[in-house]
């Protein structure tokens, strides 16, 4: 008797944790959707639900029960809250490099400004698992609209702003946090110019 009570218990239990692991890899399967605005490559502007699927590069719009992707040749921008985050997520595409040729490219901007910070979520595979891993990879846009990969050195500052090297200096001192790869301070770095250029 005690026997099938621990058995039930056993398979009770179970079951249990069972349904909250199919729940939560669920969970992480479902996609975010957010309310915004989407300008197309037209002027148009369209108001409704969207996801951007940064693993594929790709805007799913969903506007009066009909769902359309939407490619970064359609698009010219996009823009949503992102609850979670707390700010506005501002999107825009521009040509970027891409095997030796030019293609309409999603970029997130960071800093607007003289000096653009624009981000791009890069999915990297994790050695040995299965799992995926998203990280952020920084460009900056020159004033002439360049764009160009940011690689946390400081001379592409200091030839963006050849007459500033003693201030932005000064903030990357006194800013002793300050690492490339954390997105909170290179935004800070990126305003501070801004705010050197204007």
């Amino acid at each position: 008797m005690i026997a099938m009570k621990t058995f039930t218990s056993l398979k009770f239990t179970l079951v249990f944790f069972c349904s909250l692991f199919v729940h939560s890899v669920f969970a992480k399967q479902q996609p975010h959707w957010y309310s915004g605005k989407v300008e197309l490559q037209s002027g148009e502007w369209l108001t409704g639900e969207l996801h951007f699927n940064t693993d594929l590069g790709l805007l799913e719009f969903s506007m009066d029960g009909v769902t359309n992707v939407l490619s970064a040749q359609k698009v010219a921008s996009f823009y949503y809250y992102d609850e979670e985050a707390n700010r506005m997520r501002t999107f825009i595409v521009e040509s970027f490099a891409h095997r030796d040729r030019m293609v309409p490219t999603f970029f997130e901007v960071l800093v607007d400004g003289r000096i653009r910070l624009l981000g791009r979520e890069q999915v990297l595979k994790v050695p040995f698992h299965d799992e995926k891993q998203k990280k952020n990879v920084y460009y900056f846009q020159h004033p002439n609209g360049q764009i160009v990969k940011y690689k946390g050195r400081l001379r592409q500052i200091y030839k963006t702003l050849p007459n500033q090297q003693d201030e932005v200096n000064f903030f990357v001192n006194r800013v002793k946090w300050y690492r490339y790869d954390e997105e909170k301070p290179i935004v800070e770095l990126f305003r501070y110019c801004n705010s050197l250029s204007e």
